[in-house]
């Protein structure tokens, strides 16, 4: 009886998920047909109203090349994105930093994960390879990879096999890779650090959430965690995240701030809160500040924290300053 009732409650629980999801893509169909500025064909909530965006995409996007990765274990394939450092030095050994979307640009091609926002691109500007040189993957999906039921997809264990490839091949250097992503990206990133503790130097897990009963070896991770604090399923998350800490006597800092102050006093603010030394960091955005005026998206709190927080340099310049094991 009780396997009965967790089989329906799951049921119930996805069916409710879904509904939640796919109101929230016919939302941002809705608003990409009224807006043509943002195309709605790679997903993510519509943000024609960011015109450095809309520029900085068209310029990094072309950057990245588009390659195809055959999984060994499966036989499947993944198109996925990689930016190359302009200049490799011979000998040396690089940085690598994968970024992984959210679910509204799975089976939408190769490109919407580095069209929908900032999280793929922002890696790879001028600015950001003068100071940190780093290869940049950024997988596709073919479909949602996570649920909420905690179960994955095969294209998530091909997203680390994916990073192991690239290791092989390429001048990487393996105390410095980390793993970001928001939504389902994040999701799988924590999913990633479970299962593999010691692999990522450090991760930023953004708007996103796993089952707590695996997270354990995170209190032994180097990591940003940020969120709205009006997002439901990621803020609980975070609580989560920060009771087990507490549980294990794992200090961390924390700071929450409106992400309608301009950028250098929200650069502040995090600053701040990374000169307490800890290796571990919660960011939270003021409830009713990541939403742009006259918006309607559904779940605007969830979709709209994502580029917030990945427009936080000293958060970016913390994470590219990690090494694992130190």
């Amino acid at each position: 009886m009780k396997k009965t009732i967790s089989v329906i409650a799951a049921g119930l629980l996805l069916a409710a998920c879904t509904a939640t999801q796919n109101t929230a893509e016919n939302s941002t169909a809705a608003q990409g047909a009224q807006n043509p500025a943002w195309d709605k064909q790679y997903g993510g909530a519509d943000k024609s109203y960011d015109s450095r965006l809309l520029v900085l995409r068209e310029q990094i996007a072309p950057r990245f090349e588009v390659l195809t990765f055959k999984d060994p274990q499966t036989g499947k394939e993944m198109q996925y994105n990689l930016y190359t450092p302009k200049t490799l030095e011979p000998g040396r050994k690089y940085p690598l930093v994968m970024f992984i979307a959210d679910a509204s640009t799975a089976g939408k091609g190769v490109k919407a994960p580095l069209m929908q926002g900032y999280g793929g691109i922002i890696w790879a500007t001028d600015e950001a390879q003068t100071k940190h040189p780093a290869f940049v993957l950024v997988p596709s999906y073919t479909e949602t990879a996570v649920n909420d039921q905690w179960q994955t997809s095969d294209e998530v264990g091909m997203t680390l096999r994916l990073v192991k490839s690239l290791m092989a091949q390429k001048p990487i250097d393996p105390d410095r890779v980390y793993t970001t992503g928001q939504s389902m990206g994040g999701m799988i990133s924590f999913y990633l650090n479970s299962i593999e503790p010691n692999f990522f130097a450090a991760s930023m897990f953004v708007g996103s959430q796993w089952d707590i009963n695996v997270l354990k070896p995170l209190t032994r991770a180097k990591f940003i965690y940020t969120v709205s604090a009006a997002d439901p399923k990621a803020s609980a998350g975070m609580a989560q995240v920060g009771e087990m800490l507490q549980q294990n006597k794992v200090a961390y800092a924390e700071t929450e701030f409106s992400a309608k102050l301009p950028q250098a006093e929200q650069d502040e603010k995090v600053q701040q809160m990374l000169a307490q030394g800890k290796r571990i960091n919660f960011i939270r955005f003021t409830p009713n500040t990541v939403i742009p005026e006259n918006s309607t998206h559904k779940g605007a709190e969830h979709m709209y924290s994502f580029d917030y927080a990945y427009l936080l340099e000293p958060a970016r310049d913390w994470l590219m300053q990690q090494k694992r094991g130190k």
